[in-house]
């Protein structure tokens, strides 16, 4: 008799799961979990860059130093001009995270033609001849030499804004300098090229875009100043009464450029793959 109970209890039991099986197969399935979006990753690596461009030349702050004892006056630079350079410049840095960089550049600036023409007078000026003017030829090149640091604002599209400054030197190389008395005494002289080293400082502003994952193009402006070269030494082959002059500028400069940075740091992971949950069907 025991028996036969605990057989009808056992049949009862496998009815009733047999009963919820089929109500759960009818319930709708669990919901789609939706997959997290990825932290932000910062990354970092060495670059490479290379940038080619031109710089609109501004030159200001002209003075003249003289022998002692030689009495010039008062001379006052006018028409003074140098020609704007080609820059071709290489670097190398590192990307410390997704908004800071920073690398060191050399560049080369191509030789600029400087003229200006200098009134003045002294003792070889005197009140009936009235005011000299002389007139000055030569052609400067440059090399500079910047510590950059920059700041990634943000990228969107590919596309990311940045602002930069540097510091560094300049070493002016100047050629050919000559000085011819435009009226009315006549006259000539010439320098020795010479080699002025000064402190340069840059600020710039710009956009790059992402090329490909380790490629970026980069457009910028950059304002750099370059101290101020001195000039080698005037002499006058056909005057006794030489007063050696030594020039000395103000050398600026309105660079736009145009480069690519050529990352070498793996770039970051993509995102992990979530496993979507499995639903069966009967």
């Amino acid at each position: 008799m025991g028996s036969l109970k605990a057989l009808i209890l056992a049949s009862v039991a496998l009815t009733g799961l047999a009963t919820v099986g089929k109500a759960a197969d009818l319930l709708p399935p669990p919901p789609m979990v939706e997959p997290m979006a990825p932290a932000p990753v910062d990354f970092g690596g060495w670059y490479l860059r290379g940038d080619v461009g031109v710089g609109i030349s501004s030159l200001s702050q002209q003075a003249s130093t003289f022998a002692p004892g030689y009495n010039t006056g008062n001379p006052q630079f006018t028409n003074a001009s140098l020609d704007d350079a080609m820059i071709i410049g290489l670097g190398a840095g590192y990307q410390f995270n997704n908004w800071f960089r920073a690398d060191i550049t050399g560049e080369y600036r191509s030789s600029a033609h400087y003229t200006s023409r200098e009134m003045y007078s002294g003792s070889t000026c005197t009140a009936t001849i009235g005011n000299c003017s002389d007139g000055y030829s030569a052609s400067i090149s440059s090399a500079v030499f910047l510590a950059n640091g920059y700041v990634d604002v943000g990228t969107w599209n590919g596309f990311t804004p940045f602002v930069g400054a540097g510091v560094g030197f300049a070493d002016h190389y100047i050629r050919n300098l000559t000085d011819t008395s435009l009226a009315p005494i006549g006259g000539w002289g010439y320098a020795q090229n010479s080699s002025s080293m000064n402190f340069a400082w840059a600020a710039m502003a710009g956009i790059s875009y992402a090329v490909a994952p380790n490629l970026k193009l980069e457009a910028s402006y950059r304002y750099l100043d370059m101290g101020r070269p001195s000039s080698g030494q005037i002499v006058c082959p056909n005057s006794p009464q030489c007063p050696y002059e030594v020039q000395k500028y103000h050398i600026a400069s309105n660079d736009i450029r145009i480069g690519l940075r050529w990352m070498f740091n793996d770039m970051p992971p993509p995102p992990p793959q979530v496993q979507m949950p499995l639903v069966r069907k009967y």
